[in-house]
């Protein structure tokens, strides 16, 4: 019964932390530049459009891309 406990703590912990670094996952340049790549690949993306180093696929238009504006 004990061990039973644990497992299900166990369970429920490994899906709190898994969706923690799922937030944290999406904010590096491959998801937050202006032109990113289709497939976030890591350490892609740009501020013009190009092919990622990567992959070698085009960049799309990040619909999600705010600018800063000064």
């Amino acid at each position: 019964m004990l061990i039973k406990r644990i497992s299900i703590v166990l369970f429920i912990s490994a899906g709190l932390f898994s969706c923690t670094s799922k937030k944290t996952e999406n904010s590096g340049i491959e998801y937050s530049s202006k032109y990113i790549c289709p497939m976030h690949c890591e350490g892609s993306g740009s501020d013009s459009t190009g092919v990622c180093p990567v992959c070698g696929m085009d960049y799309v238009l990040n619909e999600k891309f705010k600018s800063i504006k000064k």
